[in-house]
Parts: C-alpha cells; sequence; structure tokens
C-alpha cells in the first residue's frame, strides 16, 4: 500500500508541475508575440530618424582616445538555456578588441559570468521582460548613456544582444549604435528662430539612439521568450511522459495488489476447505 501512495504521490506533484509549465508556456508565448508584433513598426522608425539627422550638420567627431561602451542585453529570468553566457562570451570578445571602456549591463544573472572574467559593470539595471517595461527602462538608460558621452567617458557605443532567428532560434550580435552611421546626405535644414543647430542635433542623436535600443530589445525579448517557450514546451511534454508512466505503473501495482488479494482469498478458502474436510 504504501508503493501505491507513493505512487498517488508522485502523480499529484507531477501534476503540479505540469499546470505551473502550462502557464509559464502560455506567458511566454503572449510576450513572444507582443515582443514580434512592433518589431517593422521599430525598425521603421529608427530608419526615419537616422535620415532625418542627415539633413542636421554634423557633430564634432569623438576623440581617439575616449574609450568605447557596450550595453549587454542578457536576462533576469531562467529556463532560457545557455542564453546569458553565450552574450557575455561575446560582449567579453567585443570588449577585447575595444579596450576596456564602461559597461552597461541589462539583466543580473550576467553579473556572475563577467566576475568570473574579472570585469564589474559600470552600471547595472533589471533586464526587461516585456514590451510594456522598455520605455520604463529606456528613458533613464539613454541618459545615463548621454551623460557618459557628454562627460567624455564614452566615444564609441555598441550593443550586445540576441537577434531573433525563429522560435528556440537566436543569435548573439554587436549592433553599433554610436557614432550614428552616415546615411545618404539630404538638403540641411535652416537655422531655426526657436532653437539652435546643436540642440536641435542633440534632441534628434537622443531618438536615434532610444530607438535604435527599442529595436535591439525588442529583438531580445522575442529571442529570450521564444527560447522559454520552447524549453517549456519540451519540460511539458516530458511531464506528460513522466505523468502517464506513472499512471501505468500506478495501474500495474492496483493491479498486481488485486491479483495478490483474490490468490490469498482462493489460498484461505481451499484452506477452509481442507480444514472441513479433516473435520469430517
Amino acid at each position: 500500500m504504501s508503493r501505491e501512495l507513493a505512487l498517488q504521490r508522485r502523480l499529484r506533484t507531477l501534476a503540479t508541475l505540469e499546470e505551473a509549465v502550462t502557464a509559464l508556456r502560455a506567458l511566454s508565448a503572449q510576450h513572444f508575440r507582443a515582443a514580434r508584433a512592433p518589431l517593422a513598426a521599430a525598425r521603421l522608425y529608427r530608419d526615419e530618424v537616422q535620415r532625418f539627422l542627415g539633413a542636421l550638420e554634423p557633430g564634432r567627431p569623438a576623440a581617439d582616445a575616449v574609450p568605447t561602451g557596450i550595453v549587454l542585453v542578457a536576462s533576469d529570468l531562467g529556463l532560457v538555456g545557455d542564453y546569458t553566457p553565450r552574450l557575455v562570451r561575446e560582449a567579453l570578445a567585443l570588449r577585447a578588441e575595444h579596450g576596456a571602456g564602461p559597461l552597461v549591463c541589462l539583466g543580473r544573472r550576467a553579473l556572475a559570468p563577467l566576475a568570473k572574467a574579472g570585469v564589474i559593470p559600470a552600471s547595472v539595471q533589471a533586464a526587461p521582460t516585456s514590451v510594456a517595461a522598455l520605455t520604463t527602462l529606456l528613458v533613464p538608460l539613454v541618459d545615463t548613456l548621454l551623460a557618459l558621452r557628454s562627460r567624455g567617458e564614452l566615444g564609441a557605443l555598441w550593443l550586445v544582444a540576441a537577434r531573433f532567428e525563429g522560435a528556440g532560434a537566436y543569435t548573439p550580435v554587436r549592433v553599433p549604435v554610436l557614432p550614428i552611421a552616415p546615411t545618404t546626405p539630404r538638403p540641411r535644414i535652416g537655422v531655426s528662430p526657436y532653437g539652435t543647430a546643436a540642440a536641435l542635433r542633440s534632441t534628434v542623436v537622443r531618438e536615434v539612439l532610444y530607438a535604435s535600443l527599442f529595436e535591439t530589445l525588442l529583438e531580445s525579448l522575442a529571442s529570450e521568450h521564444g527560447m522559454r517557450l520552447v524549453t517549456a514546451e519540451s519540460a511539458r511534454v516530458w511531464l506528460l511522459e513522466r505523468i502517464d508512466a506513472t499512471r501505468r505503473r500506478a495501474a500495474a501495482l492496483r493491479l498486481e495488489s488485486s491479483t495478490q488479494e483474490v490468490l490469498e482469498m482462493v489460498a484461505a478458502a481451499r484452506s477452509a476447505r481442507r480444514a472441513a474436510a479433516d473435520h469430517s
């Protein structure tokens, strides 16, 4: 009886886990779709703002001695396999090529592999887990990056993030953000009485940086939730297989117990008949 009770407890535990994984799968699918939906519009907006920048007077180039900064977009949540370690390796390789500039880390799961490599981020922030959280994250992040640039602590800026390749498939990529790549020259905008050319350029550069980060973070969210979706589905299938196998074991054990009870009853009946025959 104890074996049957143990199997029943195991079935209840597996069923609870399957419910949790199914809920996680549904949540990941929802976030995955939400991250994929605005990607085309985000790319279009970033292209348009960048083209508008081509109509402004060029800014001063950063000095060669100014270090290159990196924004590493990692993850704070699990069930994504080697997602964060791959991105950390890509960021460390980029850092080795361009020097030890400031590194801004989005996602605390990247801190352990960075510390193992002897790298301490200049800033650590929580990684976004949904599209709705991007605005809250990006506004202070863009302000931080522009402040570093204005103080001369940051020249070029690269993003290291995941590029979405399909559900459960991604590629760690390096995205150059600053200096902004030149676009097709356009007619210069005339002087405006409402502001200086430098102020307008500063506003547009901020918007280009925001749009580039927004687009890259959408790709990262789609990649991360795509990985989690595939992982959760694999876990759900495994749990369903374990539940089915445990149910078969429990059924076999019940059949074995019933058979044993019948045999014991038959043996007892035979013994009673023999005892009755001996008395007669």
